[in-house]
């Protein structure tokens, strides 16, 4: 956003200035014009130094071919690699992309460039030459399969016997080969392109080929057959006629076409220090001076603001703006509104914190109250079942108990734990194992009770009706499970992923069930703790011999 406040302010100021540009072209126009001429005459000059500096190349190509072919296969069993031997001879001369050698069928058994290996030339004119009795060839202009630029192929006959056992070439960059003129061309503003009688493609900066960005006229492309020295012509662009200069490279085959700018935008032609540099540079200069006048009086201002908004998105709010205090006027008022509005969320804030933490202790003040007064029904239940005399009438109230001690077990750990809406199942269920296991325990057996669960936390809702499920399990399996041992064991399973997809399994290694047994409350209550939470409940025999009492919640029914 800053960014695009700088360009619009920016913006503004060149529409106002633009009338100042507009007066230095009108003083160049005459001049661009007459500097025209002297460019086409200059192209001329660069097109026939651009055909002799390819015909150097080829002739230094040449000399590297002649002295690799005499000693080809010396360099197949070079100790540093044949391979490493051609890219180190290439990379002398510039314009060589590589230096091969090939076997009798065109294979390349050795490259300075390792893309080229194991590609086959058996096709190419220029090896068909040497495999037909010819000491040299010279190629057409190729596209590299490497390199994907124009290239001419230089090679010689391997060795000196009668028979062709390979040949040894050199690849020649059409586009380096001609630098002088490309480079000089470009430095001018003029565009370059490579033409053949069949096509036209332009030249980048970079001396890779791009499509023409101007249509060329087929009998320009017709006359590559016939030139051989650089022919100035017209080319037709956007309603007028550039100056262009067609020199050739390789005669028939291959030419430079030099197009130059148009008179209304060859800056770099005319005397640009007396009739437009000036202008410019001031125009330059007013951009600039508003450039750093917005950033240094309004975006760094903005962006300092940015970050401390960011401070209080993070919750530090007791935060002042301090440095805001040297800032232009209007964002100082800015900043002043952002520190009073921070100082009323951070009162309002501590007002919230007051009012949620007054709320906790209420609640965990209810729950521990709630767990006492349970706590003295349990102790009441003791005293009573104490002075009962009838066996049976003393075991219920012991079951009831044990049901009161599970719901008391919730509502401590409820106000024992940090966050009130929650029981972590882990630790609650440990601790109701234990507690059952005292409760239960008559001196007459040795019955361990365990507890195996994922870390998972549930809303009271959820634990109640699980505890409660818990203590009638656990207490069945104390009373049925093991009528003829003195020793055994019961395990409490809990796998969870959330309170809606639970599996709570109690396994003993009892006796098992006896046949006929009717359902007791016990039973009853289980079903009715498994309908409380939209779940069902079974029990069935498992691999000890003993029963599993499940409840599962959500998932598929079996």
């Amino acid at each position: 956003m800053t960014g695009r406040l700088r360009f619009v302010l920016a913006l503004v100021l060149a529409v106002a200035l633009f009338p100042l540009l507009l007066i230095a072209v009108a003083q160049t126009w005459s001049e661009a014009r007459e500097e025209q001429r002297v460019q086409r005459d200059r192209m001329i000059i660069l097109g026939a130094l651009a055909a002799s500096e390819l015909n150097e190349s080829i002739a230094r190509a040449q000399g590297v071919v002649d002295a690799v072919s005499t000693r080809g296969f010396a360099f197949m069993s070079a100790p540093g690699g044949c391979s490493r031997a051609m890219a180190q001879i290439a990379s002398g001369d510039s314009v060589l992309t590589n230096i091969a050698l090939t076997d009798a069928d065109g294979e390349i058994i050795c490259s300075g460039l390792e893309e080229a290996q194991n590609l086959n030339m058996g096709s190419e004119d220029w090896h068909a030459a040497l495999s037909n009795g010819d000491q040299q060839a010279v190629s057409g202009v190729l596209m590299g399969p490497v390199s994907r630029t124009p290239i001419l192929v230089v090679a010689n006959r391997l060795g000196d016997g009668p028979d062709f056992r390979g040949s040894a070439a050199a690849a020649i960059d059409v586009l380096r080969a001609s630098r002088i003129l490309i480079d000089n061309a470009m430095a001018d503003g003029s565009q370059v392109l490579l033409v053949t009688p069949t096509e036209a493609r332009e030249v980048d900066r970079s001396r890779t080929l791009m499509p023409a960005s101007i249509e060329i006229q087929r009998d320009l492309l017709q006359s590559v057959l016939q030139i051989d020295q650089p022919q100035p012509t017209n080319i037709r662009f956007e309603g007028a006629d550039r100056p262009a200069v067609l020199a050739p490279l390789v005669e028939g085959q291959l030419a430079l076409l030099l197009i130059s700018p148009t008179a209304t935008t060859q800056w770099g032609l005319v005397s640009v220090a007396a009739t437009f540099l000036v202008p410019m540079l001031m125009y330059a200069l007013a951009l600039v001076s508003v450039w750093l006048a917005v950033d240094h009086y309004v975006l760094r201002w903005l962006g300092y603001l940015r970050r401390i908004a960011a401070v209080y998105g993070g919750g530090r709010l007791d935060v002042v703006p301090v440095r805001a205090r040297k800032a232009p006027g209007e964002i100082r008022e800015l900043a002043n509104t952002m520190g009073e509005m921070a100082a009323s969320l951070e009162k309002q804030q501590s007002e919230l914190e007051a009012s949620v933490e007054q709320r906790g202790a209420l609640l965990r003040e209810i729950h521990h109250r709630v767990k006492n007064n349970l706590q003295i029904i349990v102790s009441l239940l003791n005293l009573q079942a104490g002075r009962m005399t009838d066996g049976e009438a003393r075991m219920a109230l012991m079951e009831a108990r044990r049901r009161i001690n599970a719901l008391s077990l919730v509502h401590r750990s409820l106000y024992e734990a940090d966050d009130l809406r929650a029981v972590y199942m882990p630790g609650f269920l440990n601790e109701l194992a234990l507690n059952l296991q005292h409760a239960s325990d008559d001196g007459s057996r040795t019955v361990s009770v365990q507890a195996e669960c994922d870390e998972v936390s549930f809303e009271p809702d959820t634990a109640v009706p699980i505890a409660l499920f818990v203590a009638e399990a656990v207490t069945n399996a104390y009373k049925h499970a093991f009528t003829r041992r003195s020793q055994g064991r019961i395990l409490i399973s809990l796998t969870a992923s959330e309170p809606e997809a639970l599996i709570l399994r109690i396994s003993d290694d009892g006796e098992g069930m006896e046949e006929g047994a009717s359902q007791g409350t016990g039973s009853s209550l289980m079903e009715a703790f498994a309908m409380q939470l939209n779940g069902r409940t079974w029990s069935e025999i498992n691999a000890d011999g003993g029963m599993d009492f499940v409840l599962q919640v959500g998932g598929k029914n079996d």
